[in-house]
């Protein structure tokens, strides 16, 4: 993997680390995949691990979680020096303390009697169209699977879901195009106290996979807000059933520990995303544990502000 990401689809098979473009790749586009590298030039370490054999799974899980278009298209940003687009959350001193605060917030919440209810929320959307989304989860584009459960357990449009149903059932026709909201959480629930942002994610338990987590900017800016709360929902397959589902927040003692920040696959103008490692992930639904390290997790809202 190069600085910005990958030059063949050949190359996926590289070590993620990164790489300089040539000066003679500048043709490089999404429908030109021709270019070279400098192997000299391939990072040591890459997101704290060290980029080394013993070491390829889990940094292959960053490189695939990621996606070929997803690095393609940053190779191709850095090699043709687009202008970047877009721009940093700015976190002023009027707001810094309710984002500092946001680890109170979400102590107080998993231990509310909301969070239950939340929680049986979207465990009542699994078990109503849990045929349905067994069905989904044998579909191999990883993305697409993802956004077909997403959307029959928090989607809104309810001609939409049925149609996705349909599909599925019939097996005779293609899943129909639609479009997500490019929002930080899929379910919006409003309570008293509080104002929930939560992202539904699918785990397949046999595979070593990095789920995509969250936008650096957009988290931030979110949690500017007094009454935030953004949680995670997390659904657990083995082949043929559900094994678990578990609500946690995004400030979870071991969800935290294993954030992976990717600066790499943003804009210029961006502090980032980040991701999972799979492994914690498949921990957590087989043992939900909703415990939160606030001085932990203060300490992560200040690293990510600074970057």
């Amino acid at each position: 993997m190069c600085r910005s990401g990958i030059t063949t689809r050949c190359e996926l098979s590289v070590l993620p680390g990164q790489l300089q473009i040539s000066h003679s790749s500048q043709e490089l586009r999404k429908n030109n995949i021709r270019g070279s590298f400098n192997g000299s030039d391939i990072v040591r370490e890459f997101a704290g691990i060290r980029n080394t054999g013993e070491n390829i799974g889990r940094l292959f899980a960053i490189h695939a979680g990621i996606g070929f278009d997803g690095n393609l298209a940053r190779l191709v940003e850095a090699t043709n020096n687009i202008s970047p687009s877009g721009s940093k959350y700015h976190v002023s001193k009027r707001v810094l303390p309710a984002i500092l605060d946001a680890p109170e917030r979400a102590i107080r919440f998993v231990a509310a009697e909301e969070c239950a209810v939340l929680k049986a929320e979207l465990d009542a959307q699994v078990d109503k169209y849990g045929t349905e989304i067994l069905l989904a989860a044998h579909i191999e584009n990883v993305n697409v699977r993802g956004r077909i459960i997403e959307y029959l357990i928090a989607g809104e449009d309810e001609a939409l879901r049925q149609e996705l149903i349909s599909a599925l059932k019939t097996g005779d026709r293609g899943i129909p195009q639609f479009k997500t909201a490019n929002t930080l959480g899929d379910y919006h629930r409003r309570f008293d106290a509080f104002d929930t942002e939560t992202d539904v994610k699918t785990k397949i338990m046999i595979l070593n996979s990095n789920p995509k987590a969250y936008n650096l900017d957009k988290v931030l800016e979110y949690l500017a807000k007094k009454r935030s709360v953004f949680m995670f929902y997390f659904v657990g397959f083995d082949p043929g059933r559900i094994v678990n589902t578990v609500l946690v927040s995004m400030f979870q003692k071991d969800l935290l520990r294993c954030t992976i920040v990717l600066r790499h696959w943003s804009g210029r103008n961006s502090r980032g995303v980040t991701q999972f490692e799979g492994k914690t992930i498949n921990d957590l639904i087989a043992t939900p544990d909703s415990v939160i390290d606030k001085r932990e997790s203060v300490e992560f809202l200040r690293q990510i502000i600074a970057l």
